[in-house]
């Protein structure tokens, strides 16, 4: 089994702007521009991470928040993005087989599915993933509320020891929320 803590940061264009009267085979919410992952073990341990940076097809303009939000900028992107197909090939091939994904929040798996299916590639490898928010969630308040990565970080007593809004950044964090002792222990 492989255990694999994903984030993606996605491009979205202004609303108005030419990018966003753009008529896609598939509708999008966003396009992915960084992948982000950790493996974990059986023993919730860190195995190894995985960082890739994508070339945007449909989407080039980054969006100023966007950029302002993750530190990416278009150049970067540019100069050290893959196309998409060539970064999922990279990171399934690093995953694995046998495949469980944790993510902080839904959007990721939905963001993910909607890019695979705009680039006609086979999203079957996504079917098992669980939401680390509803988990953390259901170990504290029992709200159904959206909660920041950084509010749950502070409830833990974990410090950010890397960047947010990045990728791999964030799976990491979310990592450590998986692997660390519940605040009630």
């Amino acid at each position: 089994m492989n255990y694999i803590v994903l984030d993606m940061e996605w491009n979205q264009p202004w609303p108005g702007s030419p990018s966003a009267k753009k008529v896609l085979p598939v509708q999008i919410r966003g396009e992915i521009i960084q992948i982000g992952a950790v493996r974990v073990t059986e023993e919730q341990f860190v195995e190894d991470e995985f960082q890739i940076l994508i070339k945007p097809k449909y989407y080039r303009h980054l969006n100023r928040r966007v950029s302002k939000l993750t530190g990416i900028k278009e150049s970067q992107l540019r100069d050290e993005g893959v196309p998409f197909a060539e970064a999922i090939e990279r990171f399934r091939a690093w995953c694995g087989e046998d495949i469980i994904f944790l993510t902080w929040g839904f959007d990721d798996i939905g963001i993910l599915r909607e890019n695979l299916r705009l680039f006609q590639l086979e999203e079957a490898f996504t079917s098992r993933w669980y939401n680390a928010q509803m988990i953390f969630n259901a170990q504290t308040d029992g709200s159904n509320a959206q909660k920041a990565l950084k509010t749950a970080m502070e409830i833990f007593g974990i410090e950010a020891t890397r960047p947010a809004h990045d990728a791999l950044g964030d799976a990491y964090h979310t990592c450590l929320l998986y692997t660390s002792p519940s605040p009630r222990d």
